[in-house]
């Protein structure tokens, strides 16, 4: 296929689609899990905690094994991997054999997201690389928005087996597409074991890591077991749980839209929003779960917040390592994985103590202490203080120029005419002090012709589009 079709970037973000879509379905299906393997919210939650940091473990050890290969033939392997683990999710007949099924699809989702950014690049049609990058994003936001909702329903109606056995089958489907229509990709050596000195002794870098880690935590906390919490704490009908994680997802593309055209003017406003929104609205959690309408509003404005910081973090890890971003970009997604094994770990724990209510105030209680760290230590290093807009600065030049030009007309009418006076005093007849007045008038009025036109020339600078900030490893830099 010519590298001018965008087709094979289509097939790799169905893809991105099938495996985030794995990777959060068992988050509505906890409760289902529950009763067909007899035990209780926390210890089937434990799935997900196995699977999160079975891809942080084994992402970079796959990345420096497989790199080598053919892009092409590692996507219709890690396809091959996927649809057969789901095929033995969907026939698990004990707790431990859909556990070690769940292994197989997160090592296949590791070594999926290992390659999918450096094949979209190669792959996409030339001058079209940042396009293809953002298609195979839009489908991580599309499985929010769209697969865990379906997944949820195909649960509720036909049973959770079906919910994997369905994506299995996507998988392959996907697979035979892959063979036919993708190109031929060479891959390449990665660079991770020469760059991580580098990443490791960035201090504000590593700053940022571990407050990724800290909020997915509580992000986490609850979220990983939103379906019993809204069950239990809010008596929710299951209809409408599956309506509330879908308005969640939706949030995530209406804060994408507004961090697109805000997030270089305002890039403080949105870290402050993020943090300090994730306090209120999981403080809140438990208050609203017993009002629908009040209960909505919160998972959608949850959503928004959570959404505006994984936007955020990802913006300042490219701009606190613009040289290997690939690199750090991996390891941030690593951290998320950690973050979200520790959330769902935690969250357990409350739940097996009876302390289900409670998975609120205790993701709010981290996302307050990030918040402070930010607030006092690590933005300054992030981004710098915004300077003022050219616009201002322009107007401010201005009004300078302005005094100066009504300054230099005041003194030097006066001047002309004192000057005037002291050399013709008691020599000039009428005649000539007529001439000499209307000399005067004269001088005055082309003085006061070119202050004026010098006013009017003064330019105002227009706002620039974005206003640009580096930061280094070091801190800021003018």
């Amino acid at each position: 296929m010519a590298k001018s079709s965008f087709a094979p970037v289509y097939i790799l973000t169905v893809a991105a689609f099938i495996f985030n879509t794995s990777e959060f379905v068992p988050i509505g299906l906890i409760s289902d899990l529950s009763l067909t393997f007899a035990q209780t919210e926390a210890q089937t939650g434990i799935i997900l905690t196995v699977y999160a940091w079975a891809v942080l473990i084994m992402s970079l050890p796959l990345v420096l094994i497989f790199s080598r290969f053919d892009y092409k033939f590692l996507l219709a392997g890690v396809l091959l991997l996927i649809a057969l683990s789901h095929a033995a999710s969907a026939a698990a007949p004990i707790f431990e054999i859909l556990m070690g099924a769940r292994i197989g699809v997160a090592l296949s989702h590791a070594l999926f997201w290992s390659i999918a950014v450096p094949m979209a690049v190669k792959i996409a049609p030339p001058g079209q690389e940042a396009k293809a990058v953002g298609l195979v994003s839009a489908g991580t936001a599309a499985a929010m928005v769209g697969g865990m909702p379906i997944g949820r329903v195909i649960g509720l109606y036909l049973g959770w087996r079906m919910t994997f056995l369905s994506l299995g089958i996507c998988a392959l489907i996907l697979l035979a597409t892959v063979i036919k229509f993708c190109p031929r990709v060479p891959g390449t050596p990665s660079p991770v074991l020469k760059v991580l000195p580098r990443i490791f002794t960035n201090g504000p870098l590593m700053g940022l890591y571990l407050i990724t880690a800290l909020i997915f935590t509580a992000h986490y906390i609850p979220y990983s077991y939103i379906e019993p919490y809204l069950q239990q704490v809010g008596a929710m009908d299951p209809d409408l749980i599956t309506a509330c994680l879908m308005l969640f997802g939706v949030s995530a593309i209406s804060i994408a839209y507004a961090f697109g055209r805000g997030f270089d003017a305002h890039p403080r406003r949105f870290v402050y929003f993020a943090l300090g929104g994730l306090v209120i609205f999981l403080t809140i959690l438990q208050a609203t779960a017993q009002h629908t309408t009040a209960a909505v509003a919160d998972i959608l404005c949850w959503g928004l917040a959570f959404s505006a910081f994984s936007l955020s973090f990802q913006a300042l890890v490219l701009k606190l390592e613009s040289t290997y971003a690939a690199v750090a970009t991996a390891i941030y997604s690593a951290i998320c994985n950690l973050g979200i094994g520790a959330g769902a770990f935690v969250g357990a724990h409350l739940i097996d103590a009876g302390m289900i209510s409670y998975l609120g105030y205790s993701g709010a209680l981290l996302a307050l202490i990030c918040l402070v760290l930010v607030w006092l230590v690590l933005v300054r290093y992030w981004l710098p203080q915004k300077p003022k807009s050219a616009k201002k600065q322009a107007y401010a030049q201005a009004a300078t120029d302005s005094q100066d030009v009504a300054k230099a007309k005041t003194e030097l009418a006066p001047a002309a005419t004192k000057k005037s006076v002291n050399k013709n005093i008691n020599k000039a007849t009428p005649a000539e002090e007529i001439k000499s007045a209307t000399a005067q008038s004269q001088q005055v009025a082309t003085a006061s012709k070119a202050t004026s036109t010098a006013s009017k020339t003064v330019t105002i600078v227009p706002k620039p589009a974005v206003t640009d900030f580096t930061v280094s490893s070091k801190g800021p830099k003018a």
